[in-house]
């Protein structure tokens, strides 16, 4: 070190060497600046401060001019392009105002050095320590990179420390999970989180089981096997899986899985339906065959009794007896094959509409003159509730009979003697047209409805066995309905009745027309 007479005044008995030696000790490098003479000089500094911005050996002997460094550090491209000495005086300048300083440069080589200078009490000069913080600023911009790949990252993220502190989430997270109000919430562990979805009804189907879905939760934690599936009260799926680091820390990882649910869902929901349709035309295939051979057995085995049996021995009214088990064996036969044709038809668009103006009036009395009888011999009572609604409805009159009596006919086969059935036709506020068949009879599940409106559907086998027909009225009318672009509804409740609903749309409700056609 010199020690001419530029260089700082050494206290009587004060070692310099010590402290000479005590400053190179340190980690980080220190300059003293000050005004000798009127120019600006550094007086004192370690070699941490030589090495650290790699000045000349040389330039360890003080005291020396502060522009020296700062001309040595343009030369070589520390401050960038531009006119060396104007770089040179705007610096010592700024330097001699002896102000409080804080920044942070990056060198060349890419070292990056955090440069903090405080004035000396005396005001003629700063204090200035360096210290090489690439590592710290190499790790603060990888983390400002994790955070934003986290945050474009499809999956929710939240760590938690050793001690189960909420020290870091992602965007996607905190999107989906409002109790979490930031990047970390010290305090906030893992179980807390199980309890703030159950605290904001975020979960599904869990009332009265909360407690245990919170275990689970909890255990999942400490046992993080596998994942757990998480149904939400919005309708969204969260697959949430657990990974603890060796360092003790636990990752969270949350997976939004609503659309492979639903395809899942779907998935077995077709598995059933196909499942339904196949035991369901295998029931009504047995059905069948039983509908088809009882008429069939009546008209072969009457048809031979008469051949074989001379008509005077088995007397004129056992033949008229025989021919009209006979010719209703037939009809309802042909019944039944018409019945399989139209749904056919209509399954492959082949059933055309002959379509008219309808008179609802002689729509219903038609249709009771055709089933009265019928409901008679059962004990039932048909009452047409009331007029029907001074329009008419513009259908094929022939399929809009099949409805009618459709429905009529199923009424009074599932409902007991002395019960009541009602037909009206009724124009809605909206402009529609409805057609309500209601019975008093034995009724049926809501969950049972949907498989009676099937083709193949078959409700109660054991008590449809007690009844004529293969049950093709249902769906046979929805079909119908639909291809009038009407909707049929069924309201049912058992052992208190049904009511059938066919509502036309109002494009079909005539309201111009000669009352005398």
């Amino acid at each position: 070190m010199d020690t001419n007479q530029n260089s700082i005044a050494e206290p009587v008995g004060f070692d310099m060497d010590f402290v000479q030696q005590s400053l190179d000790s340190m980690s980080q490098g220190l300059s003293v600046t000050k005004m000798v003479d009127g120019e600006l000089q550094i007086v004192l500094c370690n070699t941490r401060f030589i090495d650290l911005l790699d000045f000349p050996i040389e330039f360890a002997d003080l005291p020396r001019p502060f522009s020296d460094f700062i001309r040595f550090n343009a030369e070589r491209g520390e401050y960038g392009p531009g006119d060396i000495e104007q770089q040179v005086k705007e610096r010592v300048e700024l330097a001699r105002k002896f102000v409080a300083h804080a920044f942070q440069r990056t060198r060349p080589d890419g070292t990056v050095i955090e440069i903090v200078g405080k004035p000396l009490p005396s005001g003629d000069g700063f204090v200035s320590t360096y210290t090489d913080i690439t590592e710290r600023d190499q790790a603060e911009t990888y983390s400002d990179l994790l955070i934003q790949a986290l945050d474009r990252s499809g999956a929710g993220i939240a760590i938690f420390d050793p001690e189960d502190n909420l020290v870091l989430t992602n965007r996607t997270i905190r999107a989906s999970n409002p109790f979490v109000t930031g990047l970390s919430m010290p305090g906030f562990s893992y179980d807390d989180w199980g309890k703030a979805l159950l605290d904001t009804d975020m979960v599904a189907n869990v009332d009265g089981r909360e407690q245990a879905w919170l275990e689970k939760w909890i255990r999942h934690r400490h046992d993080p096997q596998g994942s757990i599936e998480v149904e939400r009260t919005d309708g969204e799926w969260r697959l949430v899986e657990v990974v603890i680091l060796q360092s003790g820390h636990t990752v969270m990882v949350s997976n939004d899985i609503t659309a492979l649910k639903k395809a899942q869902i779907a998935l077995i929901d077709a598995k059933e339906e196909a499942e339904l349709a196949s035991r369901a035309k295998t029931d009504f295939l047995a059905n069948m065959s039983h509908e088809l051979r009882t008429p069939l057995n009546a008209i072969i085995g009457f048809s031979e009794l008469l051949i074989s049996t001379d008509f005077e021995t088995l007397g004129m009214d056992s033949v008229n007896e025989y021919l009209g088990d006979i010719n209703r064996s037939g009809r309802h036969l042909l019944r039944l094959i018409s019945d399989i044709l139209d749904i056919s038809k209509i399954e492959v668009g082949e059933l055309k509409l002959d379509e008219e103006a309808l008179c609802l009036r002689e729509l219903v009395e038609e249709c009771l003159r055709m089933i009265n009888e019928r409901a008679r011999r059962a004990g039932t009572r048909i009452t047409n509730n009331e007029r029907p609604p001074k329009v008419r409805l513009f259908a094929d009159e022939t399929r809009i009979k099949q409805i009618m009596l459709n429905l009529l006919t199923n009424a009074i086969k599932f409902t007991q003697s002395g019960g009541e059935i009602t037909i009206g036709w009724y124009l809605e506020d909206d402009g529609k047209l409805s057609l309500l068949v209601t019975d008093t009879g034995t009724g049926m599940a809501m969950e049972n409805i949907r498989i009676a409106l099937e083709p193949f559907g078959q409700v109660a086998n054991s008590m449809t066995r007690e009844h004529e027909g293969a049950g093709l009225g249902l769906p046979l009318s929805r079909r119908l309905a639909e291809l009038h672009q009407a909707d049929l509804k069924i309201d049912s409740t058992i052992g208190e009745g049904t009511a059938v609903y066919v509502t036309f749309p109002a494009e079909r409700v005539v309201t111009d027309f000669d009352p005398e056609d």
